[in-house]
């Protein structure tokens, strides 16, 4: 007996091994060659996982300071899979310093979930072979594939189906110190299996106490459980970061859809993959699913369609108490999965408005599509073992056999495209390590001009962040950041800036062209130099000197833009061609034009050719503000270093046609560039007037500036 369970786990460990070495190939399986990590996502994990292990130990044991800096939310809050994060730092001098565990995980996931799915269906079926058969088909799940190429973390399919193996547990006390274990470890891989786990443990508990209620045993199970996960998650960082900041935008845009489960197209870094070569292609979706691709293949489909059968024709059966908590899993999970707006493929069938306070607790799960994952499973689990007892021992095993070979013809097209590493994207970026390693030496710090949490600059620099030449980052990606201190921390940058003052230690780069016009312009005269390396722009203190003649010449391609008379400029954040400079921020979700200043300085140059030399009007118009409690916004306008006027707006509707009106005389006028500062004193965030978890300081909304004769 226990030679056959050994032999059983060594042969899921070999195929664990044969499908990772399927999917990396022997030239990207070592644990040291990090090239297929070029994904944006999966490059934050690997320089998370860098910067967390080069640290000392801190305590909660997951902060990681030195990545992200002012927004630094630690380990958990990224994709590095903090128990394996915290494993290896513990043994941190015995590997080398390209060392990463990545590739484990992904043989760790195969070999678990393939193992854990033979284990149930084993104990159901107690048929050997039969349970094999079946666990290819979770082995080879199109899901599981498809989200490896995504988000290495959340490829732990196999905690959702370790959640389905404690229920074969049948001792209450044993089931709910496992239920306990398995949810405080899930805290540890992705939080997303652990808001998975811990629905489908409530449901279970809530059915096991439902005919004999004991509220009492309910609450101590429902306690102990919540205990152990909240002290878990405090040792390890989870509450570095407020609960506001934990929800986010974008419930019922990251959903599943109707046709996902047939829509065998799915998207990876490097191009749109068909799963399918059966399913004819007026049934095929159009784009590629990220977060809601669900397709189960034909062999999949065809389970379904017996699981559906079987179910509706003995609904008797499925009755009975041991069958309601999974029940309850597939019509919850799937609800919450489809969210508040229904689609069928491309076409928005309707939608409907959730209360705020529910739509900020759902914000918290905004790629609602993933908590399909285990109604996905259940389908798969509960049609295999209801072909094994509808039909002979014989009848099952030819059915199921040929419903994989249907399964593997079907999703070979898809299987394809992640051999050897096909499906991963690629980094073939060269870079000038000597001019960054020479930096470096003198300046330990590596900070962006434009604080935020997914910065464009995190893939151009790639390959310096994970060379961990540098000390420190805040260039840096998380799950989850703490708003109101990004905030703080940009209009503190900027502020320093408006002073003329840059950190001694600090490289900055710089996020956008209206930043790097901004910036020239105010150190033009300051022993500051800008070089452009490696497709990036970067400003560094005491450095004009070694600026190259190449530099010089690139620099000055980036003068103040031009303002001709009477031409209206609409202000959008993106627009790299403005006149915006530091200090503002967007204004995306309220689909109105204009966008906001941030902190308490915001500055806008430009040039006007004012060739007739005459007076002329800057008229500056407002789209909005926002004040606490009916308080005035109080705030002042400089031009060219002189202070032009003081304004305290309770509304806009106070100004002539929502306009800031600014004469320039001629006699005033020194040069053709203009610099306007705003000054605000009391900036507001949202989160202050409860209107959303939105904490940016803002001031006013400025929606277009044009100039005319006075």
């Amino acid at each position: 007996m226990i030679k056959k369970k050994i032999g059983v786990l060594l042969l899921y460990a070999l195929l664990g091994i044969l499908t990772t070495i399927y999917v990396f190939g022997f030239n990207h399986i070592s644990l040291t060659n990090s090239h297929w990590l070029s994904a944006h996502d999966m490059t934050a994990d690997l320089i998370s996982w860098k910067y967390y292990s080069n640290d000392i130990w801190r305590f909660p044991i997951g902060n990681n300071p030195n990545y992200g800096m002012d927004i630094a939310s630690g380990i958990v809050f990224s994709g590095s899979i903090p128990l394996l994060a915290a494993i290896f730092k513990l043994v941190g001098n015995f590997t080398t310093t390209d060392f990463h565990y990545f590739g484990l995980w992904i043989f760790i996931c195969f070999f678990l979930q393939s193992y854990v799915s033979f284990l149930i269906i084993r104990h159901y079926t107690k048929n050997l072979f039969f349970s094999i058969i079946g666990s290819l088909f979770f082995l080879l799940s199109p899901i599981l594939f498809h989200r490896i190429v995504w988000h290495l973390a959340l490829a732990g399919h196999w905690l959702i189906l370790l959640g389905f193996y404690i229920e074969t547990i049948s001792e209450s006390g044993r089931k709910t110190f496992y239920w306990i274990l398995l949810i405080s470890l899930s805290a540890l891989i992705h939080f997303y299996f652990t808001i998975i786990l811990l629905g489908m443990f409530f449901l279970f508990v809530l059915n096991e106490n439902l005919t004999n209620f004991d509220i009492q045993k309910l609450t101590k199970k429902i306690f102990i459980t919540f205990s152990t996960l909240l002290i878990t998650m405090y040792i390890f960082g989870y509450f570095e970061v407020p609960y506001t900041d934990a929800l986010g935008f974008g419930y019922g845009h990251h959903q599943l859809n109707l046709t996902s489960i047939i829509n065998p197209i799915s998207a990876t870094p490097n191009e749109n993959v068909d799963w399918s070569i059966l399913l004819p292609k007026f049934l095929k979706g159009k784009g590629g699913e990220i977060e809601g691709f669900s397709y189960m293949g034909m062999g999949g489909i065809f389970l379904l369609l017996i699981g559906i059968f079987y179910f509706f024709f003995s609904f008797n059966e499925f009755k009975k108490k041991k069958y309601r908590p999974y029940i309850l899993i597939v019509i919850l999970f799937s609800l919450v999965a489809l969210s508040n707006r229904i689609s069928l493929g491309s076409n928005l069938l309707f939608e409907f408005s959730l209360p705020k306070f529910i739509y900020g607790i759902l914000s918290i799960i905004r790629a609602s599509g993933r908590l399909f994952w285990p109604v996905y499973y259940l389908i798969f689990l509960g049609s295999i073992l209801i072909i094994h007892s509808k039909f002979s021992k014989k009848k099952s095993l030819y059915i199921l056999i040929f419903l994989l070979f249907l399964q593997v013809s079907d999703i070979s097209s898809g299987l394809r495209n992640y051999f050897n590493t096909n499906a991963f994207k690629k980094n073939s970026h060269e870079t000038n390590f000597v001019f960054w390693k020479k930096l470096s030496k003198e300046f330990p710090v590596l900070r962006t001009t434009y604080l935020q949490n997914e910065t464009h600059l995190l893939m151009p620099m790639r390959p310096i962040l994970v060379s961990q030449n540098f000390k420190s980052t805040d260039i840096a990606t998380h799950g989850r950041y703490n708003r109101k201190v990004a905030s703080v921390s940009r209009a503190k940058l900027y502020k320093s800036f408006d002073e003329k003052i840059i950190e001694k230690n600090t490289i900055f780069v710089i996020d956008n062209k209206n930043h790097l016009r901004n910036l020239k312009y105010l150190f033009q005269n300051k022993n500051v130099g800008f070089f452009y390396r490696d497709n990036v722009w970067i400003m560094v203190l005491n450095k004009k000197n070694e600026m190259t003649e190449l530099d010089k010449k690139q620099l000055k391609n980036y003068e103040p833009v031009a303002i001709s008379k009477n031409n209206k400029i609409i202000f959008n954040f993106k627009d790299e061609k403005s006149i915006h400079g530091l200090g503002w921020t967007h204004n995306f979700l309220s689909g109105k034009p204009g966008i906001w200043t941030e902190g308490n300085i915001s500055s806008l140059l430009f040039r006007f050719l004012n060739n007739e030399k005459n007076d002329y009007l800057i008229k500056i118009k407002l789209g909005s503000l926002i004040t606490q409690e009916n308080n005035p916004i109080n705030f002042s306008i400089n031009v060219d270093n002189l202070f032009i006027k003081k304004f305290s707006l309770r509304n806009i509707n106070e100004l002539n046609n929502n306009s800031i009106e600014i004469k320039l005389k001629k006699k005033t006028i020194k040069n053709d560039a203009h610099y306007i500062k705003f000054n605000i004193d009391n900036p507001v965030t949202p989160l202050d007037l409860f209107q959303s978890p939105d904490a940016r300081k803002l001031g006013i909304l400025v929606e277009s500036i044009e100039i005319s004769d006075y």
